[in-house]
This record gives structure tokens, sequence and C-alpha cells, in this order.
């Protein structure tokens, strides 16, 4: 998967999964939070919650929230967010990778970050799932499951918050080689 990763990372492909990210980031699902916001007021979705929740607080939000805010949210859960984390977790894969391949760090042990994007995508889907779950378990939803979209929120965005900090030290060191080849 690494070795495909490489190379797949071109900046053309890069730009390509960057600016769908952004249309995702900055269009559609702020589009969808503000459509949820007004479902359920002062309610916030699970999945946006950072870093996690305790099994108690996610089963206290699914049951505060009216029926079509539950309707709602299992859609943009089947919807939207089965597409979005496919974007962001190539996007970020493939521009860790491309950052690597221009610092020369592509062989090392340092190549398996280049998965940490697509690892954090899959413990999305996990929580993506558990919540369509507790949503299907109204009125009563399990604290099993709860705890289970807890531990896959936690995972996800610790996996996102790597991801994001690969970039950075990528993006810096890049910039400290083309400023010390100079």
């Amino acid at each position: 998967m690494i070795k495909l990763l490489q190379k797949w990372a071109t900046g053309r492909n890069v730009l390509i999964l960057l600016a769908a990210d952004l249309i995702f980031m900055m269009g559609i699902m702020p589009y969808m939070g503000k459509k949820m916001e007004a479902l359920a007021p002062g309610i916030p979705p699970l999945d946006i919650t950072i870093p996690s929740y305790s099994a108690a607080y996610a089963q206290d939000i699914i049951t505060k929230m009216t029926d079509p805010a539950r309707a709602f949210y299992k859609s943009i859960e089947l919807g939207a967010d089965m597409i979005y984390p496919l974007v962001y977790g190539f996007a970020f894969a493939l521009l860790i990778a491309f950052l690597w391949k221009q610092l020369g760090w592509q062989n090392g042990l340092l190549k398996w970050v280049i998965l940490f994007p697509l690892i954090g995508m899959i413990f999305d889907y996990g929580e993506n799932f558990s919540v369509v779950s507790l949503i299907n378990q109204h009125p009563n939803p399990s604290a099993g499951t709860a705890q289970i979209a807890a531990y896959f929120s936690l995972s996800k965005w610790s996996f996102a918050f790597s991801s994001v900090a690969a970039v950075l030290i990528g993006l810096l060191a890049w910039g400290w080689k083309a400023r010390s080849s100079k």
C-alpha cells in the first residue's frame, strides 16, 4: 500500500485531493452542520466532539435529538460522511508521501507515517457505523455501542492530529531543506 501511495503522490494528485478536501471542509460539511443545528439546536454531533466523549454523553446526545434530527444525522453518517473520509484520508496520505519523497524519507521507518491518515479514515468509518447503530437503538441506545463509538472517535482524532503534525513537520523540513540548498 505504501508503494502505491508513493507512486500516486504527484503534485497534481495532491492538489486535486486537497481541493476536494477543501470543498468538503469549507462547503459541504458546514452546510450539513447548519442544517443539523437547525434540527437539534445546541446538540453537537458526536463526530465533531474532540477528542472523544463518555458513553453516557453519547447516549444522552442521541436521546435528546428529535426524530427528524436523528434521521438527518443518520443520513449524514451514511451519505457525505462516507465520502469525506476517503477524500481527506487519501489527500493527507498522498501529501505526506509527496513531502517524504521530496525529503528522501520514503524508505526508512518514517514511511509508515504515510498510513496514518488511512488508519484514521478506518476509525472514522467505525465511528460512523457506531453512531448509526446508536441512532437505530433509540430510544435506548446501548452503553456498549456508545463506548465503542467513543473509542473510534478518540482513535480517529489521534490519527488525524498525528497526520496534521506529519504534514507540518514535512512542510517545515522541506522549507528548511530548500533554504539550506541556496
